[in-house]
């Protein structure tokens, strides 16, 4: 995933780069919760497999469920 200057403004690059790349859990909730990059889009194969691990609003999770049916 590149470099988000959206989602970073508390990280570092280096330092977001490295914890995105270690946990796509954490990656897909910030990409939800703070927006993605113009043209960047969500990979459906990752929101179906992290869906019910993911820490965002129960109505954020019932949302994209009807995205993904």
């Amino acid at each position: 995933m590149p470099y988000s200057h959206y989602m970073a403004w508390d990280y570092a690059k280096t330092e977001y780069e490295k914890q995105a790349a270690a946990d796509p859990v954490w990656s897909l909730e910030r990409q939800i919760l703070y927006g993605l990059e113009p043209g960047e889009k969500l990979k459906c194969s990752e929101l179906i497999r992290y869906l019910n691990k993911l820490n965002i609003p129960e109505e954020s999770r019932a949302f994209l469920r009807l995205l993904i049916q």
